[in-house]
């Protein structure tokens, strides 16, 4: 265990060490902590933990050593490098909760009240969309949806509705793989007082840090490369102001029950070490994957920030390390051109989900984004046979063998 006070100056070195605290049995890692309940030396060691005078565990659904360690490593990544105002190392905390969802709503819930609306983009996760369309209705809430890439619509919808509270991005975006500027729509968004959230699940904090452009809160659906194995399912809420996330957040998140356990927590921690190793080789492989595909005569579009032909191309050059792992192409011939080249595959994956060590396609027309109407998916860009492609490990020439075949 790195001594707290080495000063850590890589991120790789971060990933690995950051949050780790030595167990009191001499566990090089941190042991799974499989118990629902914690006890107390006397009661009044229960009060002090009860009333926060005292650090330390009480019950499971609260918080575990796995889960803390988890929590201040992402915490950590996220920072990584960035001041706050007073130019002291920027502070962040994290909730680890049971899934992304669970993450969002414990996002949207501690910070929107009934009559409040959100303002976000096309082309969202399909979970959040849902929420935003069927859910948000029930509760007296409302979700905008604009371009948020032209700042003047983003702009005329803040003028038109005084009751957006939040301005949620999601960059790069899913299916579709477009960019928003963060810098640009978090300054906007100040000087109306709103709140601004940002799901960094596609680029991870090795490839993109959004409080470093003025968020105020970020989500990962921490199943995907965090975890990099495809081994759990979890997420993760962290903000930027901390005595909001330990106060009405985290009382938020234990109510509503989206906590996560020790085992997912555990897998999380070292799945989270090799993530700069992952991220590169995803990285590397990706940029060759959408060259590759722009070259062929039955793909009609690739959507890649890598490639210069990409419109938010400059803008993900902006806001990231490296453009991501994450693509999709539209196959010229619609709904059954992309059928056929998913029921073709022999090496890639067909499953919905993204950021494991092989690589995964999905039809968002019939898998992810089924349940949104086609009126909708087409406006937003997801058309009928767009493939969504997260860029494995593998070889580059085994992948790009089994897209030739596959779309031949």
């Amino acid at each position: 265990m790195a001594d707290k006070d080495f000063p850590i100056s890589g991120f790789s070195s971060l990933a690995i060490h950051a949050g780790h605290e030595q167990d009191p049995n001499y566990a090089h890692l941190t042991p799974i902590y499989a118990s629902s309940t914690y006890v107390f030396d006397e009661a009044e060691q229960g009060m002090r933990r009860f009333s926060g005078e005292e650090d330390g565990f009480i019950y499971a659904r609260w918080g575990n050593p796995n889960m803390q360690e988890a929590e201040e490593k992402i915490a950590a990544m996220e920072a990584f490098g960035i001041s706050d105002n007073q130019r002291a190392p920027l502070k962040l905390k994290a909730i680890l909760h049971a899934s992304g969802m669970a993450a969002i709503s414990t996002l949207f819930l501690s910070n929107l009240e009934k009559g409040d609306k959100v303002l976000s983009h096309f082309s969202l996760y399909g979970g959040t969309q849902e929420m935003l369309n069927r859910i948000f209705p029930s509760l007296g809430m409302q979700g905008i949806i604009e371009d948020l890439r032209d700042l003047e619509k983003a702009e005329d919808a803040l003028k038109k509705h005084p009751e957006i509270k939040m301005i949620y991005l999601e960059t790069p975006a899913n299916p579709t793989i477009q960019c928003v500027d963060i810098e640009a729509l978090a300054r906007l968004g100040k000087q109306y007082g709103k709140i601004i959230a940002c799901d960094n699940t596609f680029a991870t904090p090795y490839l993109q840090q959004p409080f470093r452009w003025g968020a105020d809160f970020v989500v990962h659906s921490t199943t995907k490369f965090l975890n990099g194995h495809g081994t759990l399912i979890g997420g993760v809420l962290i903000g930027r102001d901390i005595e909001f996330m330990k106060t009405k957040a985290t009382k938020i998140h234990r109510m509503l029950g989206g906590n996560s356990n020790g085992f997912d927590a555990f897998l999380l921690v070292n799945g989270m070490k090799t993530l700069e190793l992952r991220m590169e080789r995803h990285c590397q492989n990706a940029i060759q994957v959408a060259s590759f595909l722009e070259s062929r005569p039955g793909v009609a579009r690739v959507n890649y920030n890598g490639l210069p032909s990409h419109p938010d191309y400059l803008v993900a050059m902006k806001q990231m390390r490296h453009p991501g792992a994450m693509l999709s192409f539209d196959m010229k011939d619609g709904l059954q051109a992309g059928i056929n080249v998913m029921n073709r595959l022999k090496l890639c994956t067909r499953t919905v989900s993204l950021g494991t060590c092989d690589t995964l396609l999905c039809h968002p027309a019939s898998m992810t984004h089924y349940s949104v109407p086609r009126e909708d998916r087409l406006r937003y860009g997801i058309t009928d046979g767009l493939i969504r492609m997260s860029v494995g490990m593998e070889n580059i020439q085994d992948i790009l063998a089994d897209l030739d075949q596959a779309i031949r």
